[in-house]
């Protein structure tokens, strides 16, 4: 049985600016800055050094 709450996949174009998900590749939480930016807020993240995604990268939204 999971523990974990529903998860939605997606990707980084279909998701709102401000909205948080996370990146399967890096196995991290981000918040989406721009159209082509997030920052990290999780592991050593702070969320303030952007980092570029590609609109076609796959994340995960919880929900």
């Amino acid at each position: 049985m999971s523990t974990q709450g529903t998860q939605r996949r997606s990707t980084f174009d279909k998701i709102e600016i401000g909205q948080k998900f996370f990146d399967p590749i890096s196995a991290e939480y981000f918040v989406k800055l721009t159209d082509t930016t997030a920052a990290m807020v999780t592991g050593i993240g702070d969320g303030t050094i952007p980092d570029e995604f590609e609109p076609e990268d796959v994340v995960r939204i919880d929900g």
